[in-house]
């Protein structure tokens, strides 16, 4: 924020319009109370300590007469002053909104799970304030986090973190309402644009894949519950051509370089993820290893081969 000092051009500014864009500004960034403000615009230089209160009625009704909508600080309002409405709007080009898509997509691949939030946050702000309502939707639409409560993701984070053991309010798609699942909770991951959690599932006895999204509430958490669980992966050996060598992840490995590409051992957190990533190369990989997997792999093609031929 600027500071007005003594003998600078910015002293020919009138003060009531310097001190209505503070203002303005406060105001967008959370409701304040009376308090908050003249302190806000006394560390700014905007006002003396002994200046009258009035100066902020009139900053407030100078606001109100360029159209904002302000509530009054009571009881109701926490006695903060609200902004509910504003005339004061921007636009973005679409190559502007190409280019925070660029960027975001980069967070994106590395999972920077702060970055993300805090992009997360601008996206809607940006969008609550443009008028233009498909760019509008688009910024909305950017944030792979858009349908998650991030409170809840956070949350997670942190309980993957410190493997704690969760109930949880879950609503699967198939489902008509939502229900209790106790799960150890192991690690958050983004996939295909989508956050899910890794967890051990108690009752079904094997490690599952939720859709972060489809977490309405966490009921309980308890420390520890991993001892005496033996968390299994699904194990696969797979020929990758060298095209693809760079889309690899962390959980897999190069065992062995060919002419036409590398052997990849991959360890994946249970059987979908697995067939989800051996799919997803296409023709450019070749399941070796187990044989019960690439059965599976061949089927699934078979499955879709049928799909398309009918």
């Amino acid at each position: 924020m600027l500071k007005l000092v003594e003998n600078t051009e910015i002293n020919q500014v009138s003060l009531t319009g310097v001190r209505a864009l503070v203002l303005l500004s406060l105001l967008i960034e959370a409701p304040r109370t009376f308090e908050e403000i003249k302190n806000a615009f006394i560390e700014l230089g905007i006002m003396e300590q002994g200046d009258s209160t009035d100066i902020i009625r009139i900053d407030l009704n100078t606001l109100r007469n360029c159209g904002c909508e302000i509530t009054r600080a009571g009881s109701k309002t926490n006695f903060k002053y609200m902004l509910l409405e504003h005339p004061f709007a921007f636009e973005l080009t679409q190559e502007e909104v190409s280019i925070l898509k660029r960027v975001y997509n980069k967070i994106k691949v590395r999972f920077d799970i702060g970055l993300m939030l805090k992009y997360d946050s601008l996206f809607k702000k940006l969008a609550d304030n443009i008028t233009n309502p498909e760019m509008k939707e688009t910024l909305y639409g950017l944030s792979v986090l858009k349908d998650i409560d991030t409170k809840i993701f956070k949350e997670l984070l942190d309980d993957c973190e410190a493997k704690r053991t969760l109930t949880l309010m879950y609503q699967k798609p198939s489902a008509k309402e939502a229900a209790e699942k106790t799960v150890l909770a192991q690690k958050v991951v983004l996939q295909n644009d989508s956050v899910y959690l890794y967890c051990f599932d108690f009752a079904r006895k094997e490690s599952v894949t939720l859709n972060v999204k489809r977490i309405l509430s966490i009921i309980s958490r308890i420390a520890g519950g991993s001892n005496n669980i033996d968390i299994k992966t699904t194990n696969v050996k797979f020929l990758l051509k060298n095209s693809c060598i760079m889309d690899i992840e962390e959980n897999e490995q190069v065992v062995e370089n060919l002419p036409d590409g590398r052997i990849i051992e991959g360890r994946y957190y249970n059987d979908f993820i697995a067939v989800q990533r051996i799919l997803s190369f296409g023709a450019d990989c070749t399941v070796l290893e187990p044989d019960n997997f690439r059965a599976v792999i061949i089927e699934k093609l078979k499955s879709m081969r049928g799909v398309y031929n009918g």
